[in-house]
């Protein structure tokens, strides 16, 4: 037993540098901390019903917790609904979390490394290689990208099992090793609820093992790792046929875009590979996109580059194979890289997404580093290059990290650097269209419309948009070509409904809205719509059943109780909009519409003073806005005080000159007052005479 001393000696240093990985992550990283959902964050967690129904205390846990071929990543989805249950719905808490589980996983590496025989006992070794992946820049999207939670948190218990296997073989009891080896199969087992990727685990472990640990034994000695890896390739080829078929098609049936042959995604492997390695080694802002552009070889030659780069990965692994006898940390690193990659490139998905590094990345980049800080012939040299490069790669993952926090900077981002994908131009035009840019987001959505034409949902952008721009005509030719490209799907029939309930055709329009409901039931963003399409169609008995179907999945949701309150302002049941728009405000104190409405519903149950009010601090919200300047002058009016009625009509008409009702109401106050002339010109402003 070393003496106590001599043990604090080695644990010190340790303590220091795992501190040390934590503080340096914590601030390349803080950026993050103030970034918004983004990109599938929505569908998958801020839109997903089954996470808020849990999140929110409506369900048990164990209901996200039944796997099954379409629901895969129970974990991520519980850890998701835990976020959301202690710490709320911002996305505040979320990034915190995934940075932490960064930060666990880059402790994980270190000990990795320490662990290995072949390491020295020198702890910068370790501490250079974990933190030279931790910091690299590449590895933003899996942190910093809310959702992709599922591939940090997959790596944690894949690190983590492989933690515990390495324990398992250097335990000096027997007890001690069957104890870490059970730990490590659970571990691994535990990690499949978060993403596939743990399906490589068995083949990295063998790695581990015929590298490290088997190497020099004789035959005898290395029967029992040689059936252990017999049999797990038996168990390959069994879940590849009793799985691969079903998993394959669910995973095509979500992503169609994307599907593709497994040998078109096979003969397609050896340019992935070549592209990630090119990150790593030159992770330059300008290469990290949110989607990348890129396309699959449709044959050896189809792009070029495919057959040399097959000859060169083939070239790569007998390489690896060769050095395991010399250089056993460059060809472990090397062949656990190939390893990890194979199960995402594979499937019918996108073909390449940076947090796909994130994993396969762990042992290359801590092979570098630990390589570079070795003790030996220009040591320091090393480390002062390796102390730049982590100083460098820092600066590049904060600055990245910054590009996060603002959606519609991470869109134009993503657009400048994949100019030819026809997605990131259609989110980058959601963008404009939701902050009311519609000129720009028009012109997205055209360059959308013509990188990809037969994309249904470009065209249901463009309908909505141009609705919004009130062009029946190009609204409806929108619409139905979104629903002759996609006829089954339920954002092409809401499409053709929208536009019959602009056009006043109501009962086609309904028709349309029955055969939404039926398709989404539980999609709010969806309802959502079709809730405002009902009201458009003056159907606010319907609208009202819509909202409380949003209401009942995301009770806690900013927005519903806004909506509700509409449905029962609209059927003239203004007591109850009143207490529905009260509602919002309790949960969004500062809603210049929830406050608005509000003073309209108090205005009709001719409740003045608390009218008064909420129209004064709807104003004092949105003083840009001409319509609640003209309800504040509505009440003043009422209210009989005619000099600061006169000063809020002529305010919203100043705001917005083509408003009706602010002309209308300031010809009525300057009526009252005697100035006849004025009020004639006012009315004829608003398209009424004092006669009407």
């Amino acid at each position: 037993m070393a003496p106590p001393a001599a043990s604090r000696r080695a644990v010190l240093p340790a303590l220091m540098s795992l501190a040390l990985i934590a503080a340096l992550n914590f601030l390349a990283y803080l950026p993050s901390l103030h970034a918004p959902f983004v990109f599938d964050d929505g569908i998958n967690i801020v839109e997903n019903p089954d996470i808020i129904q849990v999140g929110l205390g409506r369900a048990k846990l164990r209901e996200l917790l039944r796997p099954s071929l379409q629901h895969r990543r129970i974990l991520a989805d519980a850890s998701f609904a835990l976020n959301l249950r202690v710490f709320g719905e911002g996305p505040e808490s979320f990034h915190a979390v995934n940075l932490a589980i960064h930060i666990f996983n880059a402790w994980l590496v270190f000990a990795l490394i320490k662990g290995n025989r072949f390491s020295t006992r020198s702890p910068l070794t370790a501490l250079f290689g974990a933190l030279l992946w931790s910091l690299h820049p590449v590895q933003v999207q899996a942190v910093t990208y809310i959702v992709q939670r599922v591939t940090s948190l997959a790596a944690f218990f894949y690190l983590f099992s492989l933690f515990l296997w390495l324990q398992a073989r250097v335990h000096p009891w027997r007890a001690g090793q069957v104890g870490f080896a059970a730990a490590a199969v659970l571990a691994g087992g535990i990690g499949l609820g978060c993403k596939e990727i743990l399906a490589t685990l068995p083949l990295a472990i063998l790695l581990w093992e015929a590298v490290f640990l088997q190497r020099g034994k004789p035959l005898r000695e290395r029967r029992g790792w040689l059936t252990l890896a017999a049999i797990t390739l038996a168990g390959y080829i069994a879940a590849l046929l009793v799985l691969g078929p079903g998993l394959r098609r669910q995973v095509a049936d979500n992503v169609p875009v994307f599907a593709s042959s497994w040998l078109t995604r096979l003969v397609s492997f050896p340019r992935m590979v070549g592209h990630y390695l090119s990150l790593l080694a030159f992770p330059h802002l300008s290469r990290l996109s949110l989607d990348p552009e890129w396309i699959v070889s449709q044959s050896l030659f189809r792009p070029w580059p495919t057959f040399p780069a097959l000859l060169l990965l083939a070239a790569g692994v007998g390489v690896c194979l060769v050095l395991i006898r010399t250089r056993p940390v460059a060809a472990f690193a090397s062949l656990f890289f190939l390893i990890a990659l194979l199960p995402e490139s594979l499937l019918p998905l996108d073909p390449v997404f940076d947090h796909r590094l994130y994993l396969p990345s762990a042992a290359l980049m801590a092979a570098a580093g630990a390589g570079l800080a070795w003790p030996g012939p220009w040591r320091r040299m090393r480390l002062i290059l390796l102390a730049l490069t982590l100083g460098l790669l820092s600066i590049l993952t904060y600055s990245r990290n910054r590009t996060w926090t603002d959606e519609l900077r991470l869109w134009r981002d993503t657009v400048r650097k994949s100019p030819g994908k026809a997605r990131p131009w259609n989110n980058l035009a959601a963008i404009y269209h939701g902050q009311g840019l519609l000129a720009p987001a028009g012109q997205a959505y055209q360059q959308a419309s013509r990188l990809a034409p037969e994309d249904f949902f470009t065209n249901v952008n463009l309908s909505k948009l141009y609705l919004a721009q009130h062009d029946l005509p190009k609204a409806r030719a929108a619409a139905a070509r979104a629903w002759e490209l996609n006829p089954q799907n339920a954002w092409s029939l809401l499409a053709m409904g929208l536009v019959e309930g602009e056009a006043g055709n109501e009962e086609q329009a309904l028709n349309w809205y029955h055969q939404v409901w039926d398709k989404r039931p539980t999609d709010s963003s969806l309802l959502e719509r079709l809730g405002n399409g009902l009201l458009q169609i003056n159907r606010p008995d319907l609208a009202q059943d819509v909202f409380a179907k949003v209401l009942s999945l995301f009770p806690n949701r900013p927005g519903v109780f806004l909506l509700i309150g509409n449905s029962y302002f609209r059927q003239g049941r203004f007591a109850e909009a009143a207490a529905a728009y009260s509602e919002e405000l309790k949960q969004v104190p500062d809603s210049p519409e929830a406050q608005n409405n509000l003073g309209m519903a108090w205005l009709r149950l001719s409740e003045f003073d608390q009218a008064l009010a909420v129209f004064a601090r709807a104003v004092q919200l949105a003083p840009g806005k001409g319509l609640f300047h003209a309800n504040l002058c509505e009440v003043e009016f009422e209210l009989g005080h005619l000099d600061r009625a006169e000063a809020s009509c002529r305010r919203a008409v100043a705001l917005e000159p083509s408003l009706a009702v602010g002309w209308n109401l300031l010809g009525s106050i300057l009526l009252r007052q005697g100035r006849k002339e004025e009020a004639i010109h006012c009315l004829e402003k608003a398209g009424t005479s004092p006669g009407r």
